[in-house]
């Protein structure tokens, strides 16, 4: 090249690598600042790489920066059904036209079997097994061509771009960095969930036992089902924006895919850096190359809120009179709000009475907000009719704010207005009125003994149903109680087996990732005290020792999975609360589960827990389960609080299935 002196060439022994150089004179650092770097040239060929200038790998640095890189910011969906309203579209913020500078300091380095500058026309040219790497991206042709004058660049066969754990193919890239504009022909790729991290606060600690999960191991951490992938005809750059062309999406490793989302056009959009939205034009889902159906999304958003599935069909004798349809719709979503609206036909309560009756219909609505330093807002309200007659007695309001407090524990305030409350044997309970927090413990273990505890403890003002006992009248009081309660737990591993390899047809046939068979008995111990302003107070030590097992792997037609789990609890009450919902009279409880492959991909699940003194079913739940590596369609019922649904689950697409607005109590503590 002219006027520019030889770049000095070392020779790695080890790997026959040649290694240039280079560090600018003076005059270089006013136009070329970022000049200290490094140039690898492959000496498979016995060709050495012509020198090259600042400017060519401040090119190559700009380059690497500007192409957007394909990642959601969060593995938890929101999704919106229906047409998109023009008042909800979210509008990205504008690209800056220039890239964001190079990082000063680091290192480019370039892999070619040939590189060629020319001064004239200010082209660099790299070919045969092209390897760029800056930062943590890598580039990938077999010719890679810049033009510095109009910063075009283009890589031509085989074209690679990978960032991290995420990674995109295609025959062409096309792409300038001035601009941040451009394409990629024939494209694919994957998106790794597993690096999509969310958080979730656990403060259970009514549990009673590790009760069986009856409707499927749906918490998947395979690193080979959770890679999202995807195809495209083109993909169309522009800033943070991507749009495909004859867009193909499936979770399933394997090809043929058995499930594909298919769309003839969608368009993935940055909206703030904890938002990415994806709106696709008539969507369709595509089961094993040919059962076709329409779904009812069109906007997907990537960010940190947990949603519930779009469409939900739902049984609920008590509050919605049997049958319902819900359809879930996005009202507000920002970064750090999400609003939810769900309107409800009230089927079976339809069918049974008048059609024109107001109180065929229903409503739902979820509000979740993200505040500064780790702070939460939930608020949920249902109503269950539209006769405006009736609102004391259909209306369900629950608000909770949470924040850490003492280092690593939670404290969670709320109010509700007429909770739902399931108290085994007493059965559905509603508490008028509550407000108060509790302060939540993480889970601990005991040195190195295995031993787990968790505890809680708070204050309530409750109206709720009292019992006063003599044969008087039930009423609603007004009480504050204090509450605290403690769990300890050990599990004891008793036997492993051998899971089979994640392939097609063994480990991964049915499920997204490979079934351990295990054995494993486990003990607990629970206390709790609660005081009220009455002077009524009530304790309870309780004792649970159960045993939970896996066995088959879940790959043969018949017979080849069972989870069975067997649990038995015996308390000592003190005391007795003066309300219903928290009061304990299942002080003996025998559990019983098996969930059981019947066919192929068909499971079926039942749990009983049972009063062994009263002979009384405590609890019940079944299920019908049909299961695929990708998906699952679940029916299930519980015949003692008489509600069910049917939910269709997409593996690794994380909507919260869990609709229910019941909160179960558990030796006298509320689950929530």
């Amino acid at each position: 090249m002219e006027n520019q002196q030889p770049i000095p060439v070392k020779t790695d022994s080890s790997t026959n690598i040649q290694y240039m150089t280079y560090t600018a004179p003076p005059s270089y650092f006013q136009t070329a600042p970022f000049a200290d770097y490094s140039l690898v040239s492959s000496s498979v060929t016995g060709k050495q790489s012509t020198e090259v200038s600042p400017e060519v790998e401040s090119a190559l640095r700009s380059l690497m920066v500007a192409i957007p890189s394909l990642k959601f910011s969060r593995s938890n969906l929101i999704t919106q059904a229906g047409p998109i309203k023009p008042e909800r579209i979210f509008r990205p913020k504008s690209v800056d036209p220039i890239p964001p500078p190079p990082v000063k300091g680091e290192l480019v380095s370039v892999i070619a079997d040939r590189q060629d500058f020319n001064a004239k026309e200010q082209t660099f040219t790299a070919s045969g097994n092209v390897t760029v790497v800056y930062l943590n991206s890598e580039l990938k042709g077999d010719v890679v061509k810049i033009n510095l004058i109009t910063k075009d660049a283009t890589a031509v066969g085989n074209v690679s771009l990978k960032r991290g754990d995420q990674q995109i193919k295609g025959s062409l890239l096309a792409y300038n960095y001035g601009t941040s504009k451009g394409s990629i022909d024939q494209a694919s790729g994957f998106i790794n969930l597993n690096t999509l991290t969310s958080s979730q606060v656990n403060r259970d600690v009514g549990s009673r036992s590790s009760i069986i999960n009856l409707f499927g191991d749906s918490n998947s951490t395979s690193k080979d089902i959770s890679r999202v992938g995807f195809k495209a005809d083109k993909l169309l750059l522009d800033g943070e924006t991507w749009t495909a062309e004859n867009l193909r999406v499936t979770n399933d490793p394997f090809s043929p895919p058995e499930l594909e989302i298919r769309s003839p056009k969608a368009t993935l959009t940055r909206i703030s850096p904890t938002q990415d939205r994806l709106d696709a034009e008539s969507p369709t889902l595509v089961f094993d190359q040919g059962l076709t159906l329409p779904i009812p999304i069109n906007s997907i958003i990537f960010d940190r809120f947990e949603r519930s599935f779009p469409v939900r069909l739902g049984f609920d004798r008590r509050d919605g009179g049997g049958f319902f349809y819900q359809q879930n719709f996005n009202a507000l979503t920002t970064p750090t709000i999400n609003f939810q609206i769900s309107p409800q036909i009230l089927l079976q309560r339809g069918l049974e009475g008048n059609l024109l009756d107001a109180n065929i219909l229903g409503l739902s609505a979820k509000l979740d907000a993200i505040l500064p330093d780790s702070q939460f807002l939930t608020g949920r309200a249902t109503l269950s009719g539209l006769n405006l007659e009736k609102v004391e007695d259909q209306l369900r309001v629950n608000i909770e704010y949470s924040r850490p407090v003492f280092g690593d524990h939670i404290l969670v305030g709320q109010y509700a207005y007429r909770d739902r409350l399931f108290n085994g044997s007493l059965g559905f309970q509603d508490v008028r009125n509550s407000l108060g927090f509790n302060v939540f413990s993480p889970n601990y273990t005991l040195g190195d003994t295995d031993i787990n505890v968790n505890y809680q403890f708070g204050v309530q003002y409750i109206g709720a149903d009292r019992d006063r006992g003599n044969s008087q009248p039930i009423d609603v009081a007004s009480l504050i109680r204090l509450q605290g309660a403690t769990v300890l737990s050990r599990s004891f591993p008793l036997w492993r087996g051998q899971a089979l390899p994640a392939e097609r047809e063994t480990g991964l046939k049915y499920l997204p990732e490979p079934i351990t068979p295990s054995l494993d008995a486990f003990l607990g111990v629970g206390a709790n005290y609660s005081f009220y302003s009455s002077g009524d107070s009530q304790s309870y030590i309780s004792g649970t020792v159960g045993l939970t097992g896996v066995f088959g792997n879940f790959s043969k037609p018949f017979f080849d999975y069972t989870k069975l789990n067997v649990s038995y609890t015996q308390g000592l009450v003190g005391g007795r609360s003066p309300f219903l919902f928290d009061r304990i009279v299942d002080t003996k409880v025998i559990t019983f589960g098996i969930v059981q492959q019947i066919y192929g991909p068909f499971r079926f699940g039942a749990e009983q827990s049972l009063n062994p003194e009263t002979g009384r079913i405590v609890d019940s739940n079944y299920s019908l389960q049909y299961d695929r590596r990708t998906y699952a369609i679940v029916i299930r019922y519980n015949p003692v609080r008489e509600i069910g649904e049917v939910v269709f689950r997409i593996s690794d697409f994380n909507w919260n299935d869990s609709s229910s607005n019941v909160t179960t109590v558990t030796d006298g503590v509320e689950r929530r």
